[in-house]
């Protein structure tokens, strides 16, 4: 379709990234929304093989320039952004603490990209997954890896829908074609890859066994890697569904459920984000507030032997939350005295 003149004026004034951080976030918003290619196109007044050419990373070689999609699309996701999980679609917001949540996270990740592993990623809200995930993958495209696929599961989620999101992320033609139609596209364009990418499942709690079966028919056909993360009832959903998930089981290398903040990482980042440029000397009795803010009950956490043993753990989202507020009171006392 033809750019009007008011429109290549407006876009001119919009600034866009790269072409690999653009169809990461478009990948991820399709993933989450669950709109089809064809849906995004006419929002944006462009063809759908238009937009499926710049996912596909051949736009260049036929157009010469990606400059005005770029915009056009990045412009769109900045207008209309969506947040299905409190943690924002676009990849670099807010702020990455690298605490040993992020560090197995980062750990599972890799092994699902380089060597394609399979990994469980468990535990209570506030320990980073869905953050930590996002900018871990984000990362990567900017190393030019371009090797992991972010996918969104819906309560409920059929498995078809899972399959069609898989591929929208991909770049993948989906809309209505049935299951194996879907299925070998996927497979045919990871084999085009040098390796095939990695799947990664936020909410993947939500996922019943015939979606668990189709992510381990992609991950025995392909070999891609699989990161499933998501809350404590993730790992029992396995426990439960262990009778019809023996095939399953027997893939998974890596299983930890994420342990939440140490004290001496809250430690660190209450010191380093309170300082003025310089770390803070925090007393105890303040440190001891701020432990309290931020420890949460996880009625549902595990002991070793499966039962439920319910326990405390230290929240990313409360300390910053809380330290926030700190912050906001000392800059209202300053201007008091000012």
């Amino acid at each position: 379709m033809r750019v009007t003149v008011a429109e290549r004026h407006r876009l001119s004034t919009v600034t866009a990234p790269g072409g690999d951080k653009v169809r990461t976030a478009l990948r991820r918003y399709l993933a989450i929304s669950d709109m089809p290619v064809v849906q995004v196109a006419e929002q944006i007044h462009r063809g759908e093989s238009t937009v499926n050419i710049f996912l596909q990373n051949r736009y260049q070689e036929l157009a010469g320039n990606d400059e005005l999609i770029r915009k056009t699309i990045w412009d769109y996701l900045e207008r209309y952004p969506i947040d299905p999980a409190g943690e924002g679609i676009r990849l670099a917001q807010g702020r990455l603490f690298e605490t040993e949540n992020f560090r197995i996270i980062g750990r599972y990740l890799g092994a699902a990209c380089e060597r394609g592993e399979v990994c469980l990623l468990y535990g209570p809200p506030g320990t980073q997954k869905t953050f930590a995930l996002s900018h871990l993958i984000a990362e990567r495209f900017r190393q030019k890896k371009n090797d992991a696929l972010y996918v969104y599961a819906s309560h409920r989620m059929l498995p078809m829908a899972l399959l069609k999101r898989i591929g929208r992320a991909a770049g993948v033609f989906v809309n209505l074609l049935g299951r194996d139609r879907v299925l070998n596209g996927i497979l045919s364009e990871f084999s085009r890859r040098p390796s095939p990418p990695a799947v990664v499942v936020d909410e993947a709690q939500h996922l019943p066994i015939g979606a668990l079966e189709i992510l381990r028919e992609l991950h025995d056909r392909s070999g891609c890697g699989l990161v499933l993360a998501g809350s404590h009832n993730l790992f029992e959903n396995f426990l439960r569904g262990r009778q019809y998930l023996e095939q399953w089981l027997s893939r998974i290398d890596s299983k930890d459920p994420l342990p939440g903040l140490l004290e001496c990482e809250v430690r660190e980042i209450a010191a380093r984000e309170l300082g003025n440029g310089q770390p803070a000397k925090l007393g105890e009795k303040q440190l001891k507030a701020i432990l309290s803010a931020c420890r949460v009950d996880d009625v549902f956490a595990r002991g070793e032997d499966g039962r439920v043993s319910p326990r405390k753990y230290l929240s990313v989202r409360r300390l910053v939350k809380f330290l926030g507020q700190v912050k906001d009171k000392s800059a209202r006392a300053r201007e008091g005295v000012a």
